[in-house]
């Protein structure tokens, strides 16, 4: 009788920026790694008007398509009749893998049943924690993570889980390889190649080479039309040669941080910067950055306290004129009433007084205080913070609202600059491992990331694979 043979399931993130969703399973071994949602704000279902149904905060997502049906995930009591094998029934032994902190790869582990082990690096559970403290974490049943410890093997069952390093800033950033009896998959996480740690990401190579990977997941962002179309003026893939350097008039991340501190070195009056707030790398940097300038660094409330419960030290704090700080609604927020005990409170009057003394960051819900604050002879930085591109309706009236303010806006990202991989570093990397089957994803267009010698897949989502001969073929039943 055959004995058990791996499997591969994609659930999505296919034709997507994120969501990626994968399962890997032997026997009833199972891991799922990335539990995120795809980044499209202009399809969002769940918009500032639409209200999420507290009962059916789980089921109204898989009717609607942007869970993941996967049997044996979600708690009985979540699931409301929806047909999927609860949890509690499942006969896998599963385990859930996130490669780091942005909610394209984790916004929806916090649906995941609490029996089921989630695996996340512990300085990303810090910041999460204080994100829900917040109210900007993820939606979430309160459940426990397991941490991930660097280069150590993480067993479920017979299938064996590497975490390689990308990054140690922040949360830390990981990839992942999957190795069962039948084989090794091996999934990039964000692929950053030109980043101040990209050597970490650049050792792989050796590595996957060394293991002999058979299916490499690849991340393509940067296949998109709009990189395309800046760098080689066609969308034609067979232009694209591999190539470790970055290409010429693009933007290394060193470069990228250059030019963000040039704009705040040369700034002769005050300097507003959005940045993603879940980046405890960029608040280390905008902190120095200040201190090199003599300015004071000041952040809103809930970036602040996140701050404060990552580095021990609470920084200054600007409160917006909106709900949920004004003075008639601050002590229902025991968090903020604990953070203003421990920070210095700057006002508007303040920065008024001293526009040059000061670096204030604002997010966009807040945006509206750029008209009560001194814009003659400042910038507004927009610091890979969100909205992050033109592809999200928010973004162009951010822009309107910081030109009507008088600010002078300031950007780099996805000008010449990019924070994924470039196309020819993509290439350069898949070459050099070059595997049996590779499988291009997290991308709009992952057809345009071409294998060297091996085949490549593009799944279909839901569909069981199998691997065998070091390829995964579609099973038939």
């Amino acid at each position: 009788m055959a004995g058990p043979r791996t499997q591969f399931v994609m659930y999505s993130g296919t034709h997507t920026i994120g969501g990626v969703v994968a399962a890997v399973s032997y026997g009833r071994d199972r891991v799922v790694f990335e539990f995120g949602a795809a980044y499209d704000p202009g399809t969002e279902y769940f918009d500032a008007t639409v209200k999420v149904r507290s009962r059916h905060w789980i089921s109204d997502r898989l009717r609607l398509g942007l869970l993941p049906a996967i049997d044996g995930l979600y708690r009985r009591q979540d699931l409301c009749g929806y047909p999927l094998v609860p949890a509690e029934d499942s006969p896998y032994n599963t385990a859930v893998f996130i490669t780091h902190l942005h909610l394209d790869h984790m916004a929806f582990m916090g649906m995941v049943a609490p029996q089921i082990p989630v695996y996340l690096h512990h300085d990303a559970q810090r910041i999460e924690r204080a994100l829900e403290t917040v109210g900007q974490g993820v939606e979430t049943l309160r459940r426990d993570y397991t941490d991930i410890v660097p280069d150590k093997p993480i067993k479920v069952g017979a299938i064996t889980v590497l975490p390689l390093l990308c990054s140690d800033e922040s949360y830390h950033d990981f990839s992942f390889c999957v190795t069962t009896p039948d084989g090794t998959i091996h999934w990039t996480g964000d692929l950053v190649l030109h980043g101040r740690q990209s050597d970490r990401v650049w050792r792989q190579i050796d590595i996957l080479r060394k293991i002999n990977v058979d299916v490499l997941m690849c991340d393509c962002t940067a296949f998109m039309d709009s990189v395309m179309q800046m760098m080689y003026k066609t969308m034609d893939p067979s232009v694209i040669k591999p190539s470790k350097d970055v290409p010429e008039g693009m933007l290394t991340e060193q470069q990228f941080y250059d030019g963000l501190f040039a704009n705040i070195r040369d700034c002769q009056g005050l300097v507003v910067f959005n940045y993603y707030q879940r980046e405890m790398g960029d608040v280390r940097q905008l902190l120095d950055w200040a201190a090199q300038v003599r300015r004071k660094c000041v952040f809103e409330p809930d970036a602040a306290y996140v701050i404060w419960k990552f580095f021990g030290t609470a920084p200054a704090v600007y409160l917006p004129d909106a709900a949920p700080y004004c003075q008639a609604d601050r002590a229902k927020l025991g968090w903020l009433t604990e953070l203003l005990a421990h920070a210095e409170l700057v006002t508007a009057q303040q920065i008024a007084a001293d526009p040059a003394g000061y670096m204030l960051q604002n997010s966009y819900p807040y945006i509206m205080e750029l008209m009560s604050l001194p814009s003659q002879g400042g910038i507004y930085l927009h610091a890979d913070g969100i909205p992050i591109g033109s592809f999200d309706p928010a973004y162009g009236n951010m822009v309107r609202i910081v030109k009507q303010s008088g600010f002078r806006y300031v950007t780099f990202f996805c000008e010449n600059y990019f924070g994924h991989g470039y196309p020819c570093q993509v290439k350069y990397f898949v070459d050099a491992i070059d595997p049996q089957m590779l499988i291009p994803c997290h991308s709009y267009n992952p057809e345009r990331l071409l294998p060297n010698h091996g085949v490549r897949l593009i799944p279909k989502l839901g569909t069981v694979y199998e691997l065998s001969d070091h390829v995964l073929k579609e099973k038939v039943d």
